[in-house]
């Protein structure tokens, strides 16, 4: 068990905000979950305060720190020990690493160790018994408590994908998982610039600006709310236990006040960098070959790993990041006097509500096991559950 990275009762009753109610007036969200009994799914009804209150089964990872006796530090890495078998991967790396074109004599050894690749040996078979009967979320949050995920190993990183539309050009980034409530998961960033994942996923600006003005409010009308490509996609990767989650679904912003919640358990450096950031805009750039005879002339080229010079500062030369500091100087001025610097209109959070969810876990010869919860409409109940199925490695 992981207390420290889940939020108590206790602690958030008294910070927990009210979310607004279209969150669970339309069948797009998921059920509320009982606070009484954390396994059973029920739709949340009007006068239930649950409803109004979601249950945040994690809030600010790797923010808020609580020391606990499951936190085990990572031991350290030991290095590989001279057998046949390393030895033999050892060769096949330093030749894949060396060789760009192998000829028929480097093939030939690459090849010669089959048994080279990496098996997923950790855990024992992963069988649907031993997955949530009814939902992914609580699912999620068993694995994310597992206790061989040491808080170092910081397991809340993760890769949020998104694409542009008309074009369907996919990026991802790195990110980190903040909150896991009833509806999905929650991640937090600079929205901002028209050439990043703000555009992707809210759109540009009518008015043409390059820089988006405020963060859209989550009950916006259909015309009041940028249009862009909402759908993303979410990557968890776990080496330590050799498992992976995979969640797609669509975006939504959070409301101002559950931004400002997580953004006061920022630090303040953190902050000023918030204000300071114009985020994916271009600093600086050189046209190509244009660095040859500029690039200092103290780094030595043939060692590697490079190391940074001792006059770096006299010999390099100027490539953007003195715009950057000179940004965080302005705003470390403009808040020198303020206690509490407030949140950046195009700064907050959003939330992947899923709508498919893939756990998988490794298995010796790449037979891996893979279980999905695919969401399906309930018209008895005008909600949604969960179908759940085996995917073939």
């Amino acid at each position: 068990m992981r207390p420290l990275r889940l939020s108590s009762s206790t602690y958030f009753s008294r910070r927990r905000i009210q979310f607004a109610q279209c969150y669970h007036q339309t069948p797009r969200h998921l059920s509320a979950m009982s606070s009484e009994n954390p396994t059973a799914d029920h739709p949340a009804s009007p006068g239930d305060d649950h409803g109004k209150h979601p249950r945040k089964l994690i809030f600010a990872p790797g923010d808020i720190q609580v020391s606990t006796p499951n936190d085990q530090t990572t031991p350290p890495h030991k290095p590989d020990t001279a057998t046949p078998a390393n030895v033999s991967r050892l060769v096949a790396e330093a030749l894949r690493s060396e060789t760009s074109t192998p000829n028929s004599v480097t093939e030939n050894q690459i090849v010669s160790h089959p048994a080279r690749a990496h098996q997923f040996v950790t855990n024992p078979p992963l069988t649907v018994s031993q997955m949530h009967p009814t939902n992914p979320l609580h699912q999620f949050h068993t694995w994310f408590r597992d206790p061989r995920l040491s808080a170092s190993s910081a397991p809340e990183t993760c890769t949020l994908a998104t694409a542009s539309l008309p074009s369907g050009r996919v990026s991802a980034r790195v990110v980190y998982l903040k909150e896991l409530d009833e509806r999905g998961w929650v991640v937090y960033s600079n929205w901002g610039s028209r050439k990043g994942k703000g555009a992707q996923v809210f759109g540009t600006q009518a008015d043409g600006d390059s820089v988006l003005g405020a963060m859209p409010e989550p009950c916006a009308d259909d015309d009041e709310m940028p249009q862009g490509n909402k759908w993303a996609a979410l990557t968890f990767s776990w080496g330590t236990t050799e498992r992976q989650v995979r969640i797609e679904g669509l975006i939504e912003p959070l409301s101002r006040e559950e931004s400002e919640l997580y953004w006061r358990t920022r630090e303040r450096g953190s902050q000023i960098g918030g204000w300071a950031s114009w985020q994916s805009k271009v600093l600086w750039s050189a046209e190509p070959d244009s660095l040859i005879e500029r690039r200092r002339k103290s780094l030595a080229q043939d060692v590697f790993p490079q190391a940074i010079p001792g006059d770096v500062d006299e010999t390099d030369i100027d490539d953007g990041r003195a715009l950057l500091e000179k940004r965080v100087h302005e705003m470390e001025e403009r808040f020198a006097n303020t206690e509490q610097i407030p949140l950046p209109p195009f700064w907050g959070g959003v939330r992947l509500v899923p709508e498919s969810v893939e756990f998988w876990q490794g298995r010796r010869s790449r037979l891996h096991d893979r279980f999905r919860y695919v969401r399906v409409h309930d018209p008895q109940s005008d909600s949604y559950k969960w179908r759940i199925e085996r995917l073939s490695p």
